[in-house]
């Protein structure tokens, strides 16, 4: 089995290699230099996290570990079902709307558009709003733009707070989540792993929101 999982230089390395343990033993976490690493009948390649739910679609890898965001979002912009299952958890975060109190915006910045759109499809909120796309790091870029606001990943929230930003409205939480291809034969590592589904305005019958105030994924 193939499994890709973040690699050193991805802010996802360190919760994931938490995790990884658990699928592949001695996963080589601290050869730094080497983006793979034969466990037996199992190779595992790092990555960048973004990259893992396309790995999988596309079929070079049988199995990847990374944010329930990074793959909620690769599911809504490539109209592409993948399966997704929790894993143990290890820091949980919110994708939050968020922007300066009393505002009127015209603009939303994020690394995440599509989620983005799917929500304020869902939620009649904004709707003339341009959404620009971001690579990270674009709580500065809010603050400076009178009109802006922004769909962020948020896990101490002291970014926003030193950048003068509210967490208006968390979108849903997120952890670390392992996925396959929806016709994947699971492999064994699915076994006895709770299916995630995707959030409430994504749409789908078996779609359910990740509240806040409570457990991550909605369990």
């Amino acid at each position: 089995m193939i499994i890709a999982a973040p690699g050193p230089s991805s802010r996802l390395f360190g919760p994931a290699d938490d995790v990884v343990g658990d699928i592949v033993a001695d996963p080589g976490g601290t050869r730094s230099r080497s983006l793979w690493h034969r466990s037996g009948a199992d190779v595992l390649v790092r990555c960048r996290g973004f990259d893992v739910p396309e790995l999988v679609a596309s079929g070079a890898v049988d199995a990847g570990v990374t944010g329930y965001d990074v793959c909620v979002e690769w599911s809504l912009a490539h109209d592409e079902p993948l399966n997704l299952y929790a894993l143990a958890a290890t820091r949980t975060s919110f994708v939050t709307y968020c922007t300066v109190a009393g505002r009127e915006v015209e603009t939303i910045y994020t690394e995440y558009p599509a989620i983005t759109a799917a929500w304020l499809r869902a939620h009649a909120r904004q709707n003339s709003a341009r959404i620009v796309r971001m690579r990270g790091s674009t709580e500065g870029i809010i603050r400076v733009d009178d009109h802006g606001a922004g769909v962020l990943l948020v896990t101490s929230g002291q970014t926003l707070a030193a950048n003068g930003l509210d967490m208006d409205v968390p979108l849903l939480a997120t952890d670390m989540c392992l996925v396959t291809r929806a016709s994947s034969r699971g492999w064994g590592v699915t076994a006895g792993k709770k299916v995630l589904p995707m959030p409430s305005f994504a749409g789908g019958d078996d779609a359910r929101a990740t509240a806040v105030g409570g457990p991550a994924h909605g369990d």
